[in-house]
């Protein structure tokens, strides 16, 4: 199952002024912090062993991952079970598909603020203020997984 896909941006509103790869920003920061916190699928420490470690070492962007290692495209299969039942929840949503990933990604960077959603910059600030908040979530929907005692 494709969570999200640089084709499902670059055939809609996007910036014509804008690089291809500025539709992955978004999916970047996300991919980053699955894989620092190890939610990936372990097949791609075999397949993309040297950009896994450029980019767990902050040498290699996420969005550079996902363009060049994944076809731009984040599937259910790049996830280990723990990442990949978060993602199903963190990006469920039932008009567009991108759920409260979404709404978490646009308020924290304020990217109505920006000339599109599409001009964030890629930096160690902006994904710094992202894990936080993708923590946070993960740390929110584990705690729902836990019965009651």
């Amino acid at each position: 199952m494709i969570l999200d896909n640089v084709v499902f941006h670059t055939e809609e509103d996007y910036p014509s002024s804008l690089a291809h790869e500025h539709a992955a920003t978004h999916m970047g920061y996300y991919w980053s912090w699955i894989v620092r916190r190890n939610l990936y699928n372990p097949q791609w420490d075999e397949l993309a062993h040297d950009d896994l470690l450029a980019l767990k070492s902050e040498n290699l962007t996420g969005a550079d991952f996902l363009l060049n290692q994944m076809s731009g495209s984040l599937e259910d299969s790049d996830f280990n079970e723990e990442g990949r039942r978060f993602s199903l929840f963190y990006y469920d949503d039932e008009e567009e598909g991108y759920g409260r990933f979404m709404e978490d990604y646009i308020q924290t960077l304020n990217t109505p603020a920006l000339k599109s959603f599409y001009h964030v910059e890629v930096n160690a600030d902006n994904q710094a203020l992202l894990d936080n908040v993708f923590d946070q979530a993960l740390q929110q929907w584990r705690q729902s997984l836990k019965p009651d005692n």
